[in-house]
């Protein structure tokens, strides 16, 4: 059955990611709504940016960046080339895609708390026109599955460092930009 605050969810495909945390859904939802501009996309940043850059090459916005608001944000929001369609406080943001591509697609950033922490569920939602777009998501999903475990851990990892006095955007050291490893997985 459709939710119609989140038709997006009944698209066919999609592929995500979740990580836990001992940190509050309010310190996830903080470094959730930070997503985009200089602090990019939390994981994997060069994948990101070719993507950008091919999207450009087509005429996209891909190489858009920067916010529209510096508030809260609020549906019709604009974050880099990505749409704001849902900002629930603490609970759900969602994206929509706007590049170039044969499809519709949401990028969705659930946070769900529990006892002693919260959960953050990234999921890409896609609805695919025509063959191309089967395509297009299947030459997608592998970089996707890699992708989103690695930034909802570095979502929870930010986080953590928040509720612990840490300045609002932590850089990822090199190290754990090599690996993918960061304490919110350990």
């Amino acid at each position: 059955m459709s939710d119609p605050r989140h038709p997006y969810r009944d698209y066919p495909r999609k592929a995500g990611a979740t990580a836990r945390t001992r940190a509050s859904a309010a310190a996830l939802w903080e470094v959730v709504t930070h997503v985009g501009g200089e602090n990019r996309y939390f994981a994997l940043d060069f994948l990101w940016t070719v993507r950008e850059w091919m999207d450009a090459a087509v005429g996209g916005p891909g190489l858009k960046r920067g916010r529209t608001t510096q508030g809260p944000l609020q549906p019709g929001d604009w974050i880099d080339s990505w749409e704001v369609l849902v900002a629930e406080h603490q609970s759900v943001l969602a994206l929509r895609f706007n590049m170039k591509a044969p499809g519709e697609g949401v990028l969705e950033f659930r946070i769900d708390p529990f006892h002693g922490g919260a959960s953050v569920t990234v999921t890409a939602w896609w609805k695919p026109q025509g063959t191309a777009g089967a395509l297009y998501w299947a030459a997608m999903l592998p970089a996707h599955v890699v992708l989103f475990k690695r930034m909802t851990a570095e979502i929870c990892r930010r986080a953590e460092v928040l509720e612990q006095g840490g300045a609002e955007t932590v850089e990822t050291d090199d190290m754990n930009a090599r690996s993918g490893l960061s304490p919110a997985q350990g």
